[in-house]
């Protein structure tokens, strides 16, 4: 019995001082990582949404030297897109909505009926703005693009959307061969 008492009286909780004490040391670490894991989350999407990007040129390009036909990769157009077409955006360097690539048959850049589409990728939510030096790439049977060199820059939610270089933007840079590659420099040189 009184084997019991002691082991009663040695089994202790917290008192309110010691637990008021360990949550102001984790608010304290909290607060001062938070920053850290915002930035880190962050360069995650950028990475992620600039990856798919360039997976998707990538795509384009095997298809067209697989297929011999020319391959186009373009921003999507979101309102179409909603409506259930599958189409390029009209106009502008924004592919922050998405992109697809898909087999350009007649060599303009935009979906005919004619053409089939290869693939298609919206862009992740949430995602952060991105802007190229063209409206689509497109890629002869050789893999060599028809429109010269250009570049898609990949910038951080809640960053302005333009094409100059940002704190933990991307650029998915494409060479005059076709080939995409990432880079966090401000240009593709």
């Amino acid at each position: 019995m009184r084997h019991l008492m002691r082991a009663r009286r040695a089994v202790r909780g917290t008192t309110l001082v010691e637990t008021l004490a360990a949550l102001a040391v984790a608010g304290v670490t909290a607060a001062v990582g938070a920053p850290s894991l915002n930035s880190f989350m962050q360069r995650s999407v950028v990475q992620a949404q600039a990856e798919s990007l360039r997976s998707a040129l990538r795509l384009a390009r095997q298809e067209a030297m697989a297929r011999g036909e020319t391959v186009t990769a373009c921003a999507l157009d979101s309102q179409a897109y909603a409506r259930g077409s599958a189409t390029c955006a009209p106009r502008g360097e924004d592919w922050s909505a998405g992109w697809l690539v898909f087999i350009d048959r007649d060599d303009r850049g935009t979906v005919d009926e004619a053409d089939r589409v290869v693939s298609v990728q919206l862009a992740p939510s949430p995602g952060g703005s991105v802007v190229g030096t063209h409206r689509y790439l497109s890629y002869r049977p050789s893999g060599v693009l028809l429109s010269g060199m250009g570049h898609l820059r990949v910038v951080p939610p809640g960053e302005p959307g333009v094409d100059e270089p940002a704190p933990g933007s991307l650029l998915v840079c494409v060479n005059r061969s076709g080939r995409p590659r990432l880079t966090d420099a401000a240009d593709c040189d």
